[in-house]
């Protein structure tokens, strides 16, 4: 049985209920729907999406979750997740994020290119993705998931805006010249200690594929990548969880240093 569009406008009413007061469905959509598909997951993104756009919210970027084998097995992810990033979630580097706004957040390291041209698929390449960059920024994302306990699927993530929460992106913009990103390192420190290192490799073998990748899939919904966005490409090293209290840095290799405080 087909999913309705009603149903798709209650699981993103459900989630954007469940983010404003902060307390997580209890039951996952796949679990309530075992019909659900990866597209249905994506329509009620995007009707999260046209919600947040009616109040007044701007899509300034996208985003690409579960680019990692290790993120991807224990959720049985096959293939990344596409979201967009809206203007209310991009922090300051050095920004205090609010962790009574959160549920189950955790935070990663990734690397963020910036748009100088319009990026549209289908057909996207390699060549033709750098050729549409300004260049790279470090970033922090903080994510959070709107089901409880993080049981969810593919599904459920594409539904639930492949659990973007927070954005914080750090240092000017980096031509990426003869920088090979698959090689660019990276090293994390909580409250001043090192907690994980990683390179751009992490993120689907190179994060260039990552931005090849959300140009092609975005084309299947009709939308395209815009001069002047912020695309981040996955985590590059193990999502870490935290609490209120917590300093985070992220130093990348000719990059420099992106950091939040959790208050």
């Amino acid at each position: 049985m087909a999913i309705t569009i009603e149903t798709i406008n209650r699981i993103s009413g459900e989630l954007i209920q469940a983010e404003q007061v902060r307390k997580p469905l209890t039951s996952s959509a796949s679990s309530r729907y075992p019909e659900l598909t990866q597209d249905d997951g994506y329509a009620i993104q995007f009707a999260t999406l046209e919600t947040r756009l009616a109040a007044g919210a701007r899509v300034i970027g996208a985003k690409a979750a579960f680019t990692s084998k290790a993120t991807q097995q224990p959720y049985g992810v096959h293939e990344p997740v596409a979201g967009l990033l809206l203007d209310t979630i991009f922090l300051a580097d050095g920004a205090d994020i609010e962790f009574s706004a959160l549920i189950a957040p955790r935070i990663e390291a990734e690397i963020a290119f910036v748009l100088d041209e319009e990026l549209r698929g289908p057909c996207v390449n390699a060549s033709r993705a750098l050729a549409a960059v300004a260049g790279v920024r470090p970033a922090l994302e903080i994510v959070d998931c709107r089901f409880e306990g993080w049981k969810v699927k593919a599904t459920d993530v594409a539904a639930d805006s492949a659990c973007g929460s927070r954005v914080v992106v750090g240092g000017d913009i980096t031509p990426i010249g003869d920088m090979n990103l698959r090689l660019l390192g990276v090293i994390i420190e909580k409250n001043g200690e090192l907690v994980s290192t990683g390179a751009g490799a992490a993120a689907l073998g190179n994060p260039v594929d990552v931005l090849v990748w959300l140009a092609n899939k975005l084309a299947e919904f009709g939308r395209s990548l815009q001069k002047g966005d912020t695309v981040i490409t996955g985590c590059l090293v193990p999502a870490e969880p935290f609490m209120r209290g917590d300093s985070f840095t992220a130093s990348f290799d000719r990059l420099g240093s992106v950091s939040a405080r959790i208050v």
